[in-house]
């Protein structure tokens, strides 16, 4: 039992590291660096000391406030929402811990009674016909965002802290490494081989990376 909690100790502990530079962060969430220092200064994300990465529930946070951004909500309705659930639930990551829904005019999540309940709203209850968008993005597990699916629903490069320490990945293996093999003249074919993945995956992890996929085809 010890070992067991041990190891959930050490796995918690890194859902707090600082890992990712803001650079790095700003470009996964799709937002500029000042975007990032702004919510941080205006309370849309949870404190941060200046100069310092981000970790990995901050890193979420700031994907669901882009997302919720994206989806057509305004921001005082985000900081709204996310000021109630944290005090509501009791936490200081709530955008990293809570399964979300939203319309594009509320930000939304269940109670302990199922009931969904709108937290820009105090907590207003709502149908669940109204607010029918769920984050794709995002796989839950427990009271937890496990993963990040960084470039979409259907792409197969995650996020994830327990797997390269929370480095993108493809099939566990970081895109920067893919990327890296692949812009010093290795071929597709041969990393398939090697990681066993698929090329078009292997694709994805460079151009995610930023590489040419015309260089090395």
């Amino acid at each position: 039992m010890r070992e067991g909690n041990s190891r959930l100790d050490f796995f918690r502990a890194r859902l707090e590291t600082p890992n990712y530079e803001v650079g790095e962060a700003a470009r996964y969430a799709k937002v500029s660096v000042a975007t990032v220092t702004r919510w941080h200064q205006n309370t849309m994300l949870s404190a941060r000391r200046p100069r310092l990465k981000l970790s990995y529930l901050q890193l979420i946070e700031l994907a669901v406030v882009s997302a919720c951004k994206a989806a057509g909500m305004k921001l005082r309705e985000i900081r709204l929402a996310r000021e109630f659930f944290a005090k509501e639930f009791k936490t200081p990551h709530p955008f990293a811990k809570l399964e979300l829904k939203t319309d594009g005019v509320d930000l939304a999540t269940r109670d302990c009674h199922s009931n969904l309940m709108i937290g820009n709203r105090s907590g207003q209850l709502a149908w669940n016909e109204v607010i029918g968008r769920q984050f794709r993005d995002f796989d839950y597990d427990g009271d937890l965002v496990s993963r990040w699916r960084v470039a979409g629903a259907d792409s197969p490069i995650i996020i994830d802290p327990g797997v390269r320490f929370g480095s993108p990945h493809v099939a566990g293996v970081p895109t920067y490494l893919i990327y890296d093999r692949i812009m010093h003249g290795e071929s597709y074919r041969d990393l398939a081989e090697d990681y066993e993945i698929p090329e078009d995956q292997l694709r994805a992890a460079v151009c995610f990376e930023g590489g040419h996929l015309s260089k090395a085809a």
